[in-house]
């Protein structure tokens, strides 16, 4: 069953994609530069837009849907291979965070969604998108 995409999923999505191109130029498994693309008709895609918002952690778990930790911005080649290789995924999490912080990131995806502050989150965001549009 496919979850509800809401404006926050969409600002959280835009940020993991914007951050992934500043640090790798790319998709963050396989390391694929994407680039702007000109359209015929003159509009540029960023090369953002190109990549996916994978959830290492299902989003399923409120508390883990908009952490920074727990999403990487991958093409849809490595966004499809990741979301069925269970081990593969948890092995890449590690590698981008470390041992520790993916231990911390598995104890946070436990807390409970009523103590989940959204517009917290929301301002958050949108600092971070401002400062990665700034870079």
């Amino acid at each position: 069953m496919k979850i509800k995409r809401n404006p926050l999923d969409i600002l959280f999505s835009e940020v993991i994609r914007r951050r992934a191109i500043q640090r790798v130029g790319g998709c963050e498994r396989c390391l694929t530069p994407k680039f702007d693309i000109q359209k015929d008709n003159g509009a540029i895609s960023p090369a953002w837009q190109q990549l996916q918002c994978s959830h290492l952690i299902s989003r399923w778990h409120k508390s883990m849907r908009w952490d920074e930790d727990a999403a990487l911005g991958l093409c849809g080649g490595c966004h499809m291979w990741i979301d069925h290789e269970a081990e593969e995924k948890i092995a890449l999490l590690v590698s981008k965070i470390g041992q520790d912080r993916y231990d911390l990131l598995k104890a946070r995806s436990r807390t409970p969604s009523k103590y989940i502050d959204i517009n917290a989150i929301t301002l958050y965001l949108n600092q971070k998108l401002k400062e990665l549009k700034e870079d």
